[in-house]
């Protein structure tokens, strides 16, 4: 998903007051947490990060991985992309 998508979709909720939270590690949820940002006084920035595509095969793990947190063996070669992680 793009940004643009993800407005795009956002904005058609009408209450815009409405919380935004992701599930917690073991069950529950969270509010989403922007880390990694740069403040510019009023809001936090979210970082730009190197995202490897189609990384991981394991259901436990997300699909893509941050080009820092790769094995350094691992030979195989991924298409990156820059991306927001919230």
């Amino acid at each position: 998903m793009t940004i643009k998508e993800l407005i795009e979709s956002l904005s058609k909720i009408e209450d815009q007051d409405i919380r935004v939270m992701v599930k917690g590690y073991e069950g529950g949820v969270d509010d989403i947490v922007i880390g990694n940002g740069i403040d510019n006084n009023t809001t936090v920035i979210p970082a730009i990060q190197y995202v490897a595509l189609d990384v991981n095969e394991q259901w436990y793990y997300g699909r893509h991985e941050r080009v820092d947190d790769i094995d350094p063996s691992n030979s195989r070669e991924y298409q990156i992309v820059k991306a927001i992680i919230l």
